[in-house]
């Protein structure tokens, strides 16, 4: 979707453009934008398929107007999965222990229920109405069995500690232990995100030019710039520049590293990578070192003191 918009030849400021299409365009701007924030949201990825297609919608209205032609008929995704494609009819179809109701569904699932074949593997995401039971828990919940094995791991390591009579060390592991655990984790993500990119960008980095395509309205309310580069296989990728000032005007063209990568993925980093890729690293390092030995020292670091004695 981001290709075919940083393609598309439509230009806002033509003369003689219909007024209508101005509106058509920033709707796909804004379903594009929309789907790339909710794919990064566990919970809203479901909703990625509809606001794709709300966007695709939206091109072919700013198409037709354009071109001087009737808007098509709205016709929505296939019911089953919106990877199907437009639905071509309504059919009769019954959920699990539901009752029976018209839906939309693409012309190969038609022949189908038509036919009584099993259906393909759907990604429609079903509620606790349509299926009798209630619906799984996305992945990024806190009932994930690892968080619960690391709560179930500190609490315990606690109690041993108030067993051997360190009522102290108990608190302090549970307290200021996972604060400082939490702060391990996040300090060495940074590090390691940096150091990678700061080897890739020594090793294979290169500055290239990168084109303006569009603004856009991002998250946390800052505005983005998308700029446009090809790389040396011939695929465009897009680097987005946040500007937190509002009134922010996108330069025509930028100079951005590029990080080839083995799969055919590279990524785009800003001009001041070389600066301030080592100062993440410098600045990380302190916080992962002290934080790692505060952890260790309570744990297990205490018990281990205890045992010894």
């Amino acid at each position: 979707m981001g290709e075919m918009l940083a393609e598309h030849t439509f230009a806002p400021g033509d003369p003689g453009t219909p007024p209508k299409a101005l509106d058509d365009w920033e709707r796909a701007l804004d379903a594009y934008d929309a789907a790339s924030r909710a794919l990064h949201r566990r919970r809203q990825k479901k909703v990625v398929p509809h606001l794709l297609q709300e966007g695709l919608t939206a091109l072919v209205d700013l198409e037709a107007r354009v071109a001087g032609s009737p808007i098509p008929g709205r016709f929505p995704p296939c019911f089953f999965d919106p990877r199907h494609g437009q639905s071509t009819t309504e059919a009769s179809w019954a959920p699990h222990g539901g009752a029976k109701r018209l839906i939309a569904v693409c012309a190969a699932d038609a022949v189908r229920l038509r036919e009584g074949s099993p259906l393909l593997p759907s990604g429609h995401v079903t509620t606790a109405g349509e299926s009798g039971e209630p619906p799984r828990r996305p992945g990024g919940d806190l009932s994930n069995p690892w968080l619960i094995g690391l709560f179930a791991l500190l609490f315990g390591y606690a109690t041993a500690l108030l067993v051997l009579g360190d009522m102290t060390g108990a608190i302090l592991a549970v307290t200021v232990g996972g604060t400082v655990g939490g702060v391990v984790l996040l300090s060495a993500l940074l590090v390691c995100s940096a150091s990678i990119d700061l080897w890739a960008l020594i090793r294979r980095g290169h500055r290239t030019r990168a084109t303006f395509a569009r603004s856009a309205h991002g998250r946390h309310g800052a505005d983005e710039h998308v700029y446009v580069l090809t790389d040396a296989s011939g695929r465009r990728r897009e680097y987005i520049q946040r500007a937190y000032s509002g009134a922010a005007n996108p330069s025509p063209s930028g100079t951005v590293w590029y990080l080839p990568k083995a799969d055919s993925r590279g990524k785009a980093l800003s001009a001041w990578s070389p600066v301030w890729l080592p100062l993440r690293v410098l600045v990380g390092l302190p916080f992962l070192l002290g934080s790692t030995a505060i952890t260790l020292y309570l744990i297990p670091g205490r018990l281990i003191a205890i045992l010894l004695s």
